[in-house]
């Protein structure tokens, strides 16, 4: 579905199951709207100027999973260990996530508690 936020159109996307993001779904907003379990999205290479949005809609953990030697920071900006993926599963969470050094995905734009994997 597209929508039109004030920003332009932007794909949105529901995922009910746990899905492998591409560098061609760049820009997109992925929820886990209709989903009765967690999903999980794995994130492709974190390579500069890929972006992307999650927004919980069902109250189940939504786990952002980024590849075993990439990073991914909190909202607070602190980069956790490689390979340990954030989430949050409660409806209205949200998180964008962006590429600005190749190897690591910034957060930004949270909203809602963020956890790390333990």
């Amino acid at each position: 579905m597209t929508t039109l936020n004030g920003r332009g159109l932007r794909t949105v996307e529901a995922k009910t199951a746990n899905y492998t993001i591409t560098a061609n779904d760049g820009g997109k907003t992925f929820t886990n709207a209709a989903a009765a379990a967690a999903v999980a999205f794995a994130l492709p290479a974190a390579t500069v100027g890929l972006w992307y949005r999650f927004v919980v809609k069902a109250a189940f953990e939504l786990r952002l999973d980024p590849s075993g030697t990439q990073t991914i920071s909190l909202p607070t900006g602190v980069q956790q260990a490689a390979g340990k993926y954030v989430g949050a599963d409660a409806a209205g969470e949200r998180i964008s996530v962006e590429c600005v050094v190749a190897g690591a995905w910034e957060t930004s734009e949270a909203v809602g508690t963020w956890t790390v994997e333990p």
